[in-house]
């Protein structure tokens, strides 16, 4: 490591060390917000109190009016009173007991209660289990989740679907009705059928329609539970993901507490997980005004992500979908961009994505079953579409090493000034023919695929569980070896296929720079040094990452230096190189009319000239007018 790399290592720390000690808050402001924090939380317990008093209420109520006998015809007209008094008209459909009602089918098991009747929890029967314990996945729990219709009622307060009781009129494995009688001829009726994944919901209020009208909310909480082998790695692919209408998907902040007012009509929304989402939506889309947020659970071992929304709802028809982020199982839903709640990636990146490498993914799964083939046929088929790019790069490297006696000359030559070493050195590329950016673009167009490629394994379900040598779950990392210690930034374990991925990229980077050309220039930093740190930086980086996309990275590098060995083995002949650079020069020595480079060269010296005399002119007039 050279002083100039070594200084600008120390730097990089003291600034980063500098920025940190600015931004940490004084002990004052920690004060402040400590305070703040409790005020909060106690405004907050103080509500929840106030909230559960009421509701203890309510329940104590309807218990005493469920056990009053319906066959005295008389009714506690007390308690009858003070159920008008809580719940306004919607006081009768407060009578009720509590009762559970399935619907299931080969995909998802719904369960919804007469309370509410609403989906309380929903199970998957597919085979989806959870890494810890072999359960299935639950995507709706009732003791963490839960939804409501709720209204405003004038002079009692908010009333919802969870205060109301309702009657199951008919019952069957894929459809269910519930109704709630409110007296006098009014009700409101629930229809839910199950088709798929998808429970489709239509709510009727029927006679107090407009006591509802204009107020309703649909809410909509939940708390993801932990279904994958890394937490981290899956909290960090969760967030709310939506579509409002007239525009692209989007989503809130992956894996960070966030929160956003919809100024647009929205079309769906989803709890999304890194495999898996709980997704709501319409037909007919949902008013402007929708608050949605992502929480971070305060227990950072057992939930992924908290999801809150709140709707506005004019009692249009309910989607729920319950089920994995598999493309063709969402786009069941019929829903616009639904199967973008699986993240191939942004822009060129989600298109190559969605257009190219799936469709290559999906012919190599027809014939091959075991998920770790398939990466390794699917990387050798993308690099072997990319060999003429890694051709083109190692040409221009190739062209670049014949020169190299000839740059490391002249920089030697010129070692104190920089615009005569620039000079030479553009005038050697121009005589010899040589494009020293000539490998550049090549390599740019690999990128789109590289990082495509880093968005497509992490987003594919399919990885989810599959094993392949000693890596038990491909959609998660593989611990090689378990630590008795966390190492900081680090964790718990060492991943194999990390580690193999590490080293092959090492070789790799040293190979590269042996066949680069560019001699070392003053003042850049040690690559020497950039190369031994960069795959140690993915030691760190990758170690938390699904197995199968370290196991992509490792099988790409390995073939990028099968390929390089066989082009400097076979195609590369450095005595033809020289001859033709050699005769690239003799021919530019001998040229009458000059070339475009020269033309534009000549150009580029003709404009720096009259800008020089422009500027000599404006400092004459200026230093005139001061002598006057």
């Amino acid at each position: 490591m050279d002083r100039n790399t070594l200084t600008g290592l120390v730097l990089m720390m003291a600034l980063l060390l500098g920025y940190q000690w600015y931004m940490a808050p004084t002990d004052e402001e920690v004060a402040q917000w400590e305070a703040e924090q409790g005020r909060l939380v106690a405004q907050e317990d103080s509500t929840a109190a106030a909230s559960a008093a009421a509701s203890q209420a309510a329940l104590s109520a309807t218990a005493q009016l469920q056990a009053a006998s319906p066959s005295d015809g008389n009714i506690n007209a007390e308690l009858e009173a003070e159920l008008r008094r809580r719940f306004g008209d919607f006081g009768p459909g407060v009578i009720g007991t509590d009762r559970d009602l399935v619907m299931s089918n080969d995909q998802v098991r719904v369960t919804f209660n007469t309370r509410g009747g609403l989906p309380v929890s929903a199970t998957l029967q597919d085979g989806y289990t959870r890494y810890a314990n072999g359960e299935p996945v639950s995507l709706w729990v009732r003791e963490h989740s839960d939804m409501n219709v709720a209204w405003d009622v004038p002079s009692v307060g908010r009333v919802g679907f969870q205060d109301l009781h309702f009657k199951p009129i008919s019952e069957g494995p894929t459809q269910l009705v519930l109704e709630s009688d409110l007296g006098d001829n009014n009700a409101i009726r629930v229809v839910h059928k199950l088709e798929g994944y998808q429970v489709k919901t239509d709510i009727n209020f029927i006679g107090v329609d407009q006591l509802t009208n204009n107020q309703r909310l649909f809410t909509w909480n939940a708390l993801g539970q932990r279904n994958e082998k890394g937490l981290q790695w899956e909290r960090q692919h969760s967030a709310i993901y939506y579509l409002e209408l007239g525009e692209e998907r989007d989503y809130l902040s992956d894996g960070q507490e966030d929160d956003e007012v919809l100024e647009s009509q929205l079309s769906w929304l989803a709890f999304k997980q890194n495999y898996f989402s709980a997704l709501v939506g319409s037909p007919e889309p949902f008013a402007a005004g929708a608050k949605i947020a992502n929480i971070l659970p305060e227990d950072d071992t057992t939930y992924v992500m908290g999801y809150a929304a709140e709707l506005p709802y004019d009692g249009q028809q309910l989607h729920f979908y319950f089920g994995p982020n598999d493309l063709g199982a969402l786009e069941t839903t019929g829903f616009e961009e639904v199967g973008r709640i699986i993240d191939y990636g942004w822009w060129i990146f989600g298109w190559v994505n969605r257009n190219v490498i799936l469709f290559v993914y999906e012919f190599v799964a027809n014939y091959i079953g075991n998920m770790g083939l398939i990466i390794l046929v699917l990387t050798l088929i993308i690099k072997s579409a990319l060999f003429p790019v890694t051709w083109k790069n190692y040409m221009s490297s190739a062209k670049m090493r014949v020169l190299r006696p000839e740059l490391n000359e002249i920089n030697e030559r010129h070692k104190e000034d920089a615009m005569e070493r620039q000079k030479e050195t553009m005038e050697l590329y121009r005589k010899t023919g040589v494009n020293p950016m000539a490998g550049c673009l090549p390599g740019l167009l690999q990128m789109p695929i590289l990082y495509a490629m880093f968005r497509f394994f992490p987003s594919n379900i399919d990885l989810r569980g599959q094993s392949f040598l000693w890596a038990d779950d491909l959609g998660a990392f593989d611990s090689l070896l378990a630590l008795p210690f966390s190492i900081p930034f680090y964790g718990a374990h060492v991943s194999g296929f990390t580690l193999l991925m590490a080293a092959s990229m090492f070789v790799y980077m040293r190979m590269s720079m042996a066949n680069q050309s560019m001699p070392t220039q003053p003042g850049m930093p040690d690559m020497k040094t950039i190369q031994t740190i960069m795959p140690f930086t993915m030691l760190f980086f990758f170690n938390g990452f699904a197995s199968g996309l370290s196991l992509y990275y490792f099988t790409a590098n390995m073939v990028s230096i099968g390929q390089m060995l066989t082009i400097k083995r076979f195609f590369i002949n450095e005595d033809k190189i020289r001859a033709k650079i050699d005769n690239n020069r003799t021919k530019a020595g001998t040229r009458t009319k000059p070339s475009f480079m020269e033309r534009l060269q000549e150009a580029a010296k003709e404009a720096e000239k009259k800008q020089k005399e422009t500027e000599h002119k404006k400092n004459d007039a200026r230093t005139k007018r001061k002598k006057k």
